[in-house]
């Protein structure tokens, strides 16, 4: 009886198995069929067009920086804004036994760049500003165009004019012109990168929301007034958390006085590179692939007055989704990462979304013992077209072209294949303990 009792026991216990496995393998063919279908319609990884991809970041080459500077000439250029030192001997000044002598200074620290502070050298001559139009007033001849003139140039003319009335014996005329203050270029710099010294050390799959900019106006005199300039007096290159590019913003050129596009300033920067052109705007890349042409012209990096100078934050990250954790994750500025870097930084393990500690069987069930190796990359094409790639990670031990490199705004979701989905299902479902599980309570 006893032995007729344990049988019937164990029919019942063999029925709601039964009946639990059908409803998993339905549950399980569903995902198999979504699973299935997602596949079928993704491109594999090894087939992908080269084209799709921009040069690596891990090969693109520093920008010459001596091309953010301007080439000075090798004597001053006399223009609006100079101040000058003449001396015209009898003249200017009237009725001076000695000669005026000027200092001539410089500032110590050339944070702030208009002359003041220490004493460079002595000039011989009266101060004398060049006005608006490249003029100068002297005694006894009006206005005198010096524009466009260098320092012997200008000593030559003033005598010439004063020769020709008569003011100036030929031959015993003592003009001196020197250069006291050059004239200069008052810029704004914006920088979104930090501006602090200090370094910080966040995880690599933090997001640092939380972001100080900085500002400064800086007066940059003439054959200095140029990007590499105002980078240096601003704190240099931009560091980690800044694009490697800026943007110099034209005072009043050509601007649209609309708002622009967030975090899509590449659709209005001259030279066409969106969808409008902007004379007002020029982007200025500070790397590039190698040999290919520098896109901004030697004209383009020298500021006038009022420009402004920016600098924009970085805004790189891939998504995760699918069986890994649901994240927003910072890519590398300077180095490329490919699909399996990518898993491991989103699961801060190489050994996928189990980890190293097993912590998904840890509780006595099979879990995943077979791991997921399929991988769906969801990426946006320059033209908005959207792209599904599908990732094998067991090829991708051997084979590199499954280890596609992950791009900005990415999405990358881990799955199970349909035969791994449906193996640990039935582990899980169907396991020894489950069997004895459901006799003991059937008892």
């Amino acid at each position: 009886m006893i032995l007729q009792n344990q049988i019937k026991n164990l029919r019942r216990s063999l029925v709601v198995a039964s009946l639990l496995a059908a409803g998993t393998i339905a549950t399980t063919g569903c995902q198999i069929h979504h699973s299935v279908s997602s596949a079928c319609k993704a491109i594999p990884a090894n087939r992908l067009d080269p084209s799709l991809f921009d040069c690596p970041r891990e090969a693109l080459a520093p920008l010459p920086f001596s091309t953010l500077g301007q080439v000075k000439p090798d004597q001053h250029i006399i223009g609006p804004g100079d101040t000058l030192a003449v001396y015209v001997f009898g003249v200017f000044p009237a009725n001076e036994e000695e000669t005026p002598v000027q200092q001539r200074t410089q500032a110590v620290n050339q944070r702030y760049y208009p002359p003041r502070g220490s004493v460079v050298g002595p000039l011989t001559g009266l101060p004398i500003r060049v006005e608006g139009n490249g003029t100068i007033a002297m005694p006894l001849l009006g206005d005198v165009s010096l524009d466009g003139l260098t320092m012997p140039q200008a000593v030559d003319k003033i005598t010439q004019a004063y020769v020709a009335q008569d003011v100036l014996q030929d031959g015993k005329e003592r003009v001196t012109v020197d250069l006291l203050i050059p004239r200069v270029r008052r810029v704004v710099v914006l920088r979104e990168d930090t501006p602090s010294t200090s370094v910080a050390l966040v995880p690599p799959g933090a997001v640092n929301e939380i972001h100080r900019g900085s500002g400064e106006v800086i007066d940059l005199p003439i054959y200095e007034n140029d990007v590499l300039h105002a980078m240096a007096q601003t704190g240099g290159l931009p560091g980690t958390d800044a694009a490697r590019e800026l943007y110099v913003i034209r005072n009043g050129v050509g601007l649209n006085p609309t708002f622009m596009s967030g975090g899509q300033l590449q659709s209005i920067v001259s030279g066409g590179e969106g969808g409008q052109c902007n004379p007002g705007v020029i982007r200025i890349p500070l790397a590039g692939c190698p040999c290919d042409g520098i896109p901004f012209s030697p004209e383009d990096v020298i500021l006038g007055e009022g420009d402004v100078v920016f600098i924009p934050r970085r805004n790189e990250y891939f998504i995760t989704g699918g069986l890994l954790p649901g994240a927003r994750i910072p890519l590398p500025r300077d180095q490329d990462i490919d699909v399996m870097e990518a898993i491991a930084m989103a699961t801060g393990s190489p050994g996928g979304p189990l980890g190293l500690s097993g912590a998904a069987i840890a509780n006595g069930t099979p879990g995943y013992v077979r791991e997921a190796t399929q991988v769906m990359v969801l990426r946006t094409l320059k033209d908005g077209r959207q792209i599904n790639i599908r990732c094998d990670l067991d090829r991708a031990i051997t084979d590199k072209k499954q280890r596609i490199r992950i791009l900005p705004d990415d999405v990358v979701m881990l799955h199970q294949k349909p035969g791994v989905a449906f193996f640990n299902t039935f582990l899980n479902y169907f396991s020894g303990d489950s069997l004895l599980l459901s006799v003991r309570d059937s008892n």
